[in-house]
């Protein structure tokens, strides 16, 4: 084991140049770049797993067909296969997607602002497994022509999303709470109708919330939390 001190991108490029110099050395990571696509694209297939388990558990749950489903993103390969999934279906234009970020790493939510694949500056955030400062060149083109939206949360939002999901008997961490996080604060508050009204979504709308992360610590002391960029 290598610790790397500094970003997880950092840490990705120094993973790919060992394994570089070793011959026979395999480098997994569902994140692209020209010239290593191929083993992210087979992640992109094993997440698509998830999306068929879902399709089979909501009738078995008495749930009609998504109407949101809200996905974390880091590097973007986990809504890349939920677009495929959703925007392949025949139903599928009739299912929001919407990514989730902490404020702190919004690399999706600042190259869809832009219309191009960007690199953001990351600051500390408790969405450590969130914290990317480039989307993935191979999900890029779903992420910008797949989803209906985008948004970035706070830690103070995910912290507290991952409260009440224990409180529900859901162990999760921050990463898996920031998809409630993103829910709350888009569907709720001021300009919540409008917001509504552009996702269609209704009041009796299935909502799907993916959970990346289960629980590490008690859920109700997941402090310190760092603050908050400033604009």
């Amino acid at each position: 084991m290598i610790q790397v001190p500094g970003s997880y991108d950092e840490a990705v490029t120094t993973a790919g140049q060992w394994a570089g110099d070793h011959p026979g050395a395999a480098l997994i990571q569902d994140t692209a770049w020209p010239g290593y696509e191929q083993v992210p694209g087979w992640i992109v297939e094993g997440y698509s797993t998830l999306f068929a388990e879902i399709d089979a558990q909501l009738p078995a749950a008495g749930a009609g067909p998504p109407g949101l489903v809200v996905i974390p993103a880091g590097v973007g390969s986990l809504a890349q296969a939920a677009i495929t999934r959703y925007r392949s279906a025949p139903d599928g234009s009739a299912t929001a997607l919407m990514s989730v970020e902490p404020v702190a790493a919004a690399a999706v939510l600042a190259s869809l602002t832009r219309g191009e694949l960007v690199s953001v500056p990351t600051g500390p955030t408790i969405m450590a497994g969130l914290n990317c400062e480039v989307p993935s060149r191979l999900a890029w083109p779903y992420l910008h022509g797949g989803l209906d939206a985008a948004i970035a949360v706070t830690d103070a939002d995910s912290a507290a999303a991952a409260r009440e999901l224990a409180g529900y008997g859901i162990p999760a961490g921050p990463c898996g709470a920031a998809s409630l996080a993103g829910a709350c604060a888009a569907l709720t508050g001021e300009g919540a109708q409008d917001r509504r009204a552009a996702l269609a979504i209704r009041p009796d709308a299935t909502m799907v919330l993916l959970c990346t992360e289960g629980a590490a610590a008690n859920p109700h002391d997941l402090g310190p939390i760092a603050p908050e960029p400033q604009d």
